[in-house]
């Protein structure tokens, strides 16, 4: 049995070497082979870039989000400013003697009240009982025939 070149020491006959499969050149292989490695890479490189699109836009939303919280505090509190601007300006404007001098400046021929125009009401003791309410009623009319 000649086995022609010896592969290696312990190699002692061709039988026992026929029985390993050695590789192929990589010539011959069929490129079905390498496209499973491509796919994953191309796989990989979508899912680390998708990811880091995501981060990023994320961190835009919340920046925009964080700009329009700001904008919104800064509104607000010129609105509670006018707010309370204009309430000071009203209880001006309802004070007697803004509007007793209006009343005079466009001459509404306003005069003080007579003593006998005003009408009194006495108000019950506050002893804290609750006492049923008296509601003014509309005098009757009686019907003639």
């Amino acid at each position: 049995m000649n086995c022609g070149k010896i592969r290696a020491p312990a190699v002692r006959s061709c039988e026992l070497w026929k029985k390993f499969n050695m590789a192929k050149n990589r010539k011959n292989q069929a490129a079905a082979i390498h496209f499973g490695p491509v796919v994953k890479v191309v796989l990989l490189c979508f899912l680390f870039g998708g990811s880091a699109i995501g981060y990023v836009w994320e961190k835009n939303e919340i920046n925009r989000l964080g700009r329009q919280v700001v904008e919104r505090e800064k509104n607000l509190a010129q609105l509670q400013d006018d707010n309370d601007r204009l309430a000071n300006q009203v209880s001006v404007l309802h004070s007697p003697v803004m509007i007793d001098g209006r009343a005079r400046q466009l001459n509404l021929g306003l005069v003080p009240a007579q003593p006998g125009q005003v009408v009194r009401l006495d108000e019950p003791p506050p002893d804290g009982k609750m006492q049923p309410r008296q509601f003014a009623g509309r005098p009757t009319v009686a019907l003639t025939q």
